[in-house]
């Protein structure tokens, strides 16, 4: 069966938007900059552009994408554009998927924040995009605020649409932190010993968790003095440990049903002698396994998550910025604490307030970790709101623009310097990113080649002199040459024009 296609008017240009946008150097801006964290990157850029710029910097070096496009409700909304007709928001979309796509590391995984106006669409297209293979959910986000302008329903839920770049090297069996666990479990115990029952303690449990909430919670309805905790099944499918399970209280063998239990003998004996095992009543009664809550602090990650989206509108409103309906930040901390990777760079193309960062910022005071971020946002607000914000809570970032196209009439502008160009010509010879500062015109080798560009020089006998020596295959930039094939053929050469460079 072949995979379902979406087609729209200008979806053949959408597809092609993105290798006809023309790259643009970085434009740093030091009065802007903040910090010393040269490796978190503000962009105030439209993000296509953005994105095609920074990709010769960054491809397939980002494990975590997040975004959190415009919905398309029709709403109007003063910090962005939210009312596109459908063709015209799948022709913005398509070509910025694509060249996020390009950014991610093999092992790296995207994240999309939607409403249900826009997610079967999305849906489609992220599926020709990453691959129908590489689908790994559609987590429902639920809120505790409602549309209060809905005709019909007051719909309390999104979605995130998750994919990877390739799912057969992503890590699996994500988990997560439940919550800042220790003044948590503190007052648990406290209303425990105090004498609260296991139902008023259970409501107290969704009261209290002010980090990622998710209906698991929900199962938490029993408590014992080592605190709350669930009850589940003890048997399992084809097991072969039958045997008897005494009451503690009666006696008599406890019921189990045809199938086994899930423990051997032994292990079942040390569950009971620990007091992991809730009995019931009398033996007619299946024993279960209680699982407490602070036996573990993490946990796999839920289909169905449930956040405070009024605590982060609350925070920016008191910090004085003028933004609607950010996304929570306890959202972008549970998605990046899925991805078990501490070091990882996580870049955001649709910044809005900057909620991103702040996550990234949290978790590595929490965690010890040292991510990165790259925010790209387009709006005069990425100054006032989106670095401010950051600025505030104590994170370091080189603020950026897009400066001159890469090429002026077909030719590489001659206004840059070496350095400014050599990273561009490192990316169209090895298709890799470039981090490093050059030097000299030998830029690196590269799978047994080396790589070499003469900036406004032509290749001939005296400057292939002058190049460092290598013994070997080499590839080489310049702006003409005037050697013939076969010097180029005795020496290994592969010659490019910089003309080529995009």
């Amino acid at each position: 069966m072949s995979a379902l296609s979406l087609n729209w008017d200008g979806k053949e240009s959408a597809i092609c938007a993105a290798d006809e946008v023309e790259r643009q150097i970085l434009d740093f801006d030091e009065s802007l900059s903040y910090g010393d964290n040269s490796d978190n990157l503000i962009v105030q850029a439209d993000n296509l552009a953005a994105l095609k710029s920074l990709l010769p910097f960054y491809r397939g070096q980002v494990k975590c994408v997040y975004i959190d496009p415009p919905y398309n409700t029709g709403s109007a909304f003063p910090n962005y554009k939210d009312n596109f007709p459908h063709s015209e928001w799948l022709n913005m979309m398509y070509p910025r998927l694509q060249l996020l796509r390009e950014f991610l590391s093999d092992d790296g995984a995207i994240f999309i924040s939607i409403d249900d106006t826009e997610q079967a669409h999305l849906k489609i297209i992220c599926d020709e995009i990453f691959g129908r293979d590489n689908f790994i959910a559609e987590t429902i986000v639920q809120s505790n605020s409602a549309k209060n302008n809905a005709n019909f329903i007051s719909v309390t839920h999104e979605y995130l649409t998750i994919y990877a770049k390739n799912i057969n090297v992503t890590p699996k069996n994500w988990r997560v932190k439940k919550f800042n666990a220790d003044e948590f479990k503190k007052r648990c115990m406290r209303m425990i010993k105090s004498g609260l029952t296991a139902e008023e303690i259970h409501k107290e449990l969704l009261i209290l968790t002010k980090y990622p909430r998710f209906f698991e919670f929900d199962h938490y309805t029993y408590a014992d003095k080592k605190g709350p905790f669930r009850a589940s099944d003890l048997t399992a499918p084809n097991s072969k440990n039958f045997y008897d399970v005494i009451h503690p209280v009666t006696k008599l063998p406890c019921r189990f049903g045809g199938r086994g239990w899930a423990y051997s003998k032994n292990e079942m004996n040390k569950l009971i002698a620990d007091g992991k095992i809730l009995f019931g009543e009398d033996e007619t009664v299946m024993p279960q396994m209680k699982n407490y809550l602070f036996d573990d602090d993490t946990s796999l990650a839920k289909s169905v998550l449930f956040f405070d989206t009024q605590a982060t509108t609350k925070w920016i409103k008191s910090n004085g910025f003028n933004f609607n309906f950010p996304k929570p930040i306890e959202l972008i901390e549970y998605i990046l604490q899925m991805y078990p990777n501490k070091n990882s760079i996580v870049l955001d193309a649709f910044a809005g307030s900057g909620t991103t960062a702040h996550a990234v910022i949290n978790l590595n005071k929490a965690d010890g970790g040292n991510r990165k971020f790259i925010l790209i946002e387009e709006k005069d607000y990425c100054q006032t709101i989106t670095a401010e914000r950051v600025k505030r809570i104590g994170g370091g970032y080189k603020f950026c623009r897009l400066g001159e196209r890469l090429k002026v009439g077909g030719l590489i502008n001659p206004a840059f310097t070496f350095e400014q160009l050599a990273a561009y010509v490192w990316f169209a010879a090895t298709n890799t990113p470039s981090r490093a500062d050059y030097d000299s015109p030998l830029l690196g080798i590269h799978e047994g080649k080396a790589i070499y560009y003469l900036h406004n020089e032509t290749l001939t006998r005296r400057t292939f002199k002058e190049l460092p020596a290598y013994d070997g295959e080499k590839i080489i930039y310049a702006a003409a040459r005037r050697i013939g094939e076969n010097f180029l053929k005795e020496n290994r050469i592969t010659f490019h024009s910089t003309r080529e460079i995009d």
